[in-house]
């Protein structure tokens, strides 16, 4: 093939299809038609003289030649964007720009009413797409190449040349339906021991030192902790919480999102469990970026402690200290 012909829109158009599996919301997150998405796949077909894509049950499965070529055209067309970006700057009014997150479903709960409300105003044309938290590997890979811009949440651990800026301090408290029959305004030890628990566990997080302490509590009590339902996600958990007589610990900012949801009481922990930080993570390649610098503010902006920034270091291989 010649790459006289090669057109840069065909290449935002296969990688649209190849992240989507859809020619239908490729065209959409293009803000294209339908038949002119597929109209430049055929173009892109021909000139590499390979189907690339193929329909299937499960959408548009790529062939191997696409599946060998998606990560350098994804690479591609993130330095072509970011070196165009850099010299002229970011527009959050103007931009089309669509980040990609990494957030927990207890993320999205917390963070994302506040920050599409927040874009709305201020970056209309903006895109705010969240991804499923893999791996420890994973997660750095991803923030290196691109692929994702942006880490907020709690990590136990990252792997990579990362930044880190702590947004706040969280903490564990209990909630119970606000009718219990046992558990009112206060919570006992005795009672926290007595009464099965929800427990909320999700993948990707890092929730298991607040289970370890729990666990303690009931073994130095010589008591057997009767774990009644284990939940991966927060859908669901306001449902459970207020028709069950379960208890569940959990941070604080998610029980203050469950009230405002259905009638539950939020109490103080008859034990200690220490607080951990939220903060948000991003790859050292990125530290300059303008779009991943704005992105980075709106977040310390609305869910920074005291508003302001605070450096912080991650202790983690090849670690770079924080800045703004």
């Amino acid at each position: 093939m010649s790459f006289n012909r090669l057109d840069l829109n065909l290449l935002h158009v296969f990688d649209a299809i190849f992240h989507t599996r859809s020619v239908t919301v490729a065209a959409s997150n293009l803000h294209l038609t339908q038949p002119a998405v597929s109209k430049q796949l055929n173009r892109l077909r021909e000139l590499l003289d390979d189907p690339l894509f193929v329909r299937t049950n499960e959408g548009m499965a790529p062939t191997p030649r696409a599946e060998a070529l998606a990560g350098p055209i994804r690479h591609a067309l993130s330095e072509v964007h970011h070196a165009i970006e850099r010299q002229l700057g970011f527009d959050p009014m103007t931009s089309d720009r669509t980040f990609r997150i990494f957030l927990s479903d207890l993320g999205q709960t917390v963070f994302l009413p506040k920050l599409l409300e927040l874009i709305a105003r201020e970056a209309p044309s903006v895109n705010i797409h969240t991804v499923q938290v893999p791996p420890s590997r994973m997660r750095g890979v991803a923030l290196e190449s691109g692929d994702v811009d942006l880490a907020v949440g709690y990590f136990e651990e990252f792997e990579g040349t990362i930044h880190q800026q702590v947004l706040f301090e969280e903490h564990y408290v209990g909630m119970v339906r606000a009718n219990h029959p046992v558990i009112r305004e206060r919570l006992s030890f005795e009672q926290f021991l007595a009464t099965p628990h929800l427990v909320y566990h999700p993948s990707g997080g890092g929730h298991s030192s607040q289970d370890s302490v729990v666990d303690k509590a009931f073994w130095s009590a010589g008591v057997e902790r009767r774990v009644a339902v284990l939940v991966a996600h927060t859908m669901g958990l306001t449902s459970i919480v207020s028709n069950t007589d379960l208890l569940v610990v959990v941070p604080h900012r998610l029980a203050l999102a469950c009230v405002d949801l259905v009638d539950v009481n939020v109490l103080d922990l008859p034990i200690d469990i220490p607080p951990f930080s939220i903060a948000q993570y991003w790859h050292d390649r990125f530290h300059a970026d303008p779009g991943n610098r704005w992105l980075r503010s709106i977040f310390l902006r609305l869910y920074g402690r005291d508003r302001a920034s605070t450096p912080s270091p991650y202790v983690a291989p090849r670690v770079l200290n924080v800045s703004t």
